[in-house]
């Protein structure tokens, strides 16, 4: 297990004395899963080092959990960031799932439409990290279990006069049943 923590520099020192420096850190679970933490101001400045530690972390691990809990502020770069992580993580078949932090984020995912793209999960602020696993997993578990019972009920909702009528019909127009 690997923790590498990193500061994005703040532009200059007035403002430094003011607003958190950014911190993200990673530590990884194998191939499986990554968690990256961040901490202090996700902003314009922040975001290309949030960009390139979960390119990183996705490239090792098939889930990356992102936990936004220690944030204190977020802008809209930095969110835009989070968004397309997610679009990226989907496309090469890979997760990245948000431990909700700031309502302020929740608020920017929702003004821009992003809300439904990204995976999302609620942790006390003490809960440890595995957590957040163990709930993915749950939330797993009763998303195949709703599948396979719709799938069950569709079939149980014909009786055997409709699916030999259906059957029949497709025959009429043509269609050749499979051997």
């Amino acid at each position: 297990m690997s923790s590498s923590p990193v500061s994005a520099d703040t532009p200059s020192s007035s403002e430094a004395a003011f607003a958190p420096a950014f911190r993200c850190s990673t530590r990884d679970r194998g191939r499986k899963a990554a968690w990256v933490h961040v901490a202090g101001e996700l902003d314009l400045a922040a975001a290309p080092l949030l960009e390139r530690t979960l390119h990183q972390a996705s490239k090792r691990a098939r889930l990356v959990v992102l936990d936004l809990r220690d944030l204190t502020r977020a802008d809209s770069s930095g969110v835009g960031v989070i968004v397309e992580a997610s679009a990226s993580a989907r496309r090469s078949g890979r997760r990245l799932i948000l431990v909700r932090g700031l309502s302020q984020v929740d608020r920017l995912l929702a003004l821009t439409g992003a809300s439904n793209a990204v995976e999302i999960v609620d942790l006390a602020a003490g809960e440890p990290a595995i957590q957040a696993l163990l709930h993915i997993a749950r939330k797993d578990r009763a998303d195949a279990r709703a599948r396979r019972r719709g799938a069950r009920g569709v079939v149980t909702f014909l009786s055997a006069n409709q699916l030999t009528r259906g059957v029949d019909a497709l025959a009429a127009r043509g269609v050749q049943r499979e051997s």
